[in-house]
Formats: structure tokens, sequence, C-alpha cells
């Protein structure tokens, strides 16, 4: 049976350490193009393969971060997959993504290290963990919070826009725009979330603007997409609900209700404004164009990445590898992303 191929062989036969044939075989960009190509050449002409999973039982860094996202099907969390994936790959990392699809106990195993390879930090957007779950991790990897406010715990970090105050820039937007009787799309359980504390803004701002609280404006949906986005504001229209604007808790959620409000004869906006949330690439492209709450996405996955695995990543400038808590990345906390209200045609004022 023939020997195989080392890391040791290609790199005495392309001339190099062989850290750099590592380098070479993660795709970090510390190596120089013409050193590359020798390496790569040795590497085809051995036809040496990676042994990463000997790598993961010595216990050694893996330059994998777990993405643990609810969906794909929503445009945001697609975005989000793809800029954490390229910017990943920049320190020298590669990205993992596992779909929750908001069962628990996928949520529960990663957060506590319980998955069948190992990694060297969890990025998740929770939807079913209990605040107490994430205190009583245990020893589970780096871990960052992204999107829910959860109880904080030592070595977690939140990242997040600032939900409350940015939806009630969307009400005061309105307001400023002549509406009056604004409702919130997108109620829904009693924990906290990211749909809670927009709700919870929409509420504090129209009681400031003397705008009367009105169970009857809180339409509850069932998930965050276009078709409850439309039902909800049918249901409202047959319901003889008296709104002229709509603050929505997603861009999904508005684009149905677009869609609904055509169906029902309402005009967009000169009867009833809209305002979504994401500033996903369909926003721009609806009929009318979608104002939205836009988070600063590069803010945002910078965050996250200095918070999972430290300012620099791996081997590159100023990188110090994978870290945890004391290691370089923040041991825990709450990171406040920027955002921004991108006014469109859809809250362009009602008709006068």
């Amino acid at each position: 049976m023939a020997r195989r191929v080392s890391i040791k062989d290609v790199a005495k036969a392309a001339g190099v350490s062989w850290k750099t044939v590592s380098n070479v075989v993660n795709d970090r960009p510390v190596v120089r193009p013409e050193t590359r190509e020798r390496v790569e050449r040795a590497i085809s002409e051995l036809g040496y393969v990676p042994n990463t999973i000997g790598r993961e039982l010595r216990g050694g860094p893996t330059h994998t971060i777990a993405l643990v996202l609810p969906e794909l099907s929503n445009p945001y969390f697609a975005q989000l997959a793809q800029m954490l994936h390229v910017a990943a790959k920049e320190r020298g990392y590669t990205v993992s993504v596992e779909l929750s699809l908001g069962r628990g106990e996928v949520e529960r195993a990663h957060v506590r290290g319980r998955i069948s390879r190992p990694v060297d930090a969890v990025v998740i957007s929770p939807e079913a963990l209990d605040p107490v779950e994430i205190r009583d991790r245990g020893d589970g990897p780096p871990l960052v919070l992204l999107g829910e406010h959860l109880l904080s715990a030592e070595g977690v970090t939140h990242v997040a826009v600032d939900n409350v105050e940015a939806s009630a820039d969307v009400v005061r937007h309105l307001v400023e725009r002549g509406y009056r009787r604004p409702v919130f799309l997108g109620g829904e359980s009693e924990q906290r979330s990211a749909g809670t504390d927009r709700l919870a803004g929409f509420r504090a701002a129209c009681r400031a603007s003397g705008i009367a609280s009105d169970p009857e404006r809180i339409a509850h949906v069932g998930a965050w997409d276009m078709a409850e986005g439309r039902r909800a504001v049918l249901d409202l229209v047959q319901r003889g609900v008296a709104f002229d604007a709509i603050s929505a808790a997603n861009d999904q959620l508005a684009i149905g209700a677009l869609a609904g409000l055509r169906e029902s004869g309402l005009d967009v906006p000169g009867d009833v404004g809209v305002v979504g949330w994401d500033d996903t690439p369909g926003a721009r492209h609806a009929h009318p164009a979608l104002s939205s709450i836009a988070p600063d996405l590069d803010d945002l996955i910078a965050a996250t990445l200095d918070a999972a695995i430290g300012p620099g990543g791996s081997e590159g400038p100023g990188g110090s590898g994978p870290c945890g808590p004391g290691e370089g990345a923040p041991g825990g906390g709450e990171h406040v992303v920027p955002y921004r209200l991108v006014a469109r045609e859809s809250s362009a004022g009602p008709r006068r």
C-alpha cells in the first residue's frame, strides 16, 4: 500500500515550509501569488489530500465558523450568509452554514458545541433558545448572537441594531410625512425578541406622537413572510380597521402588505404609507419602491468576526488565530450596529 502524501512532502517539493502549504490549502491571503502557484502545482503533481479530520481530532484550530440561521428563504439571511462567507475567507476562515428552521434542538447543540465537527466559533440568529440555555451552555465554543437580545453570559457577544429606537424612527418618519393612523405588522409572542423590541418602539413612538394605542392596530402574524403580510392586510381591511400607514417588522411582510393593499384597491403611498425593515434587494425593486430600515451590514459582519475570532483573524497581518474570551476576542457584551432609514416612494405622503 502506497504511503500517504504528507504536507511535508508537498513543502519539500515546492521548496517552502509546511506552514506555507497550510496557508495555501486553507486559502489564506498571506501567500505571494508565485508561491501559491508553486505549492498548488506540487499538490496537484503529488496528489496531496489535506487531512483536516486528523487536525480536528488533535484539537487544533479548524479555521471554521458555524453560522446557524433560521432559514435562507428570507433574503436578509441569504445576504448575511454570503457577506460573512466572503469576509471570513479574507481572514483565513471558512463558514459552515446550518439551518435551524426554528428547531430548539439544533440551536442548543451548536451553542453547547455538541456537533459532529469541531468549529472555532458559533454565530447564531436564535429563534427557540431560552436565556437560561445561553447562560448555562457549559464550555461551548465562542458564541456570537445576532439579532435576538437574550440574557448576556460570559464570553457571549450580542450584535444587533437598536430595534426599539429604529422602530420608533419609522413611526416618526411616517408622522412627519403626514400619516396619522399607523399599524404595526409583525406582532408575535411575548418572549423578548427582535419583533417584540420593534413593537415596543412602535408603541413608544405612537404615545410620544399623541397617537392612541389601539390593539386593533397590532397585526399579529404566524411568520415573517410575504404570504403573511398579504393575509394580515386583507384581514385589517375586512375588519374595517382604520389605518393609513404600516410599519412592518421586515421587508418580506412589507412586500406582502403591498400586494394586499393593491388587491384592496388602496393606493401606496396615497392611501397607505408602508415602511419595511432590512433594506433587502426586493425593497428597491418593489412597486412602489419600499422605504426600509437599512442596518450597516459591513459593520455587523466586522463586529461579528471580531467577536468570534478576534481582530485580524487567522495568520494574516495582526492576526493571532482563533481565540476565546480573554485571548483577543471581546469577552461578551453588546455591539450596536448603526442603521439608517432609507426613504423611498412607499412612504412619500398621503393624498392631500
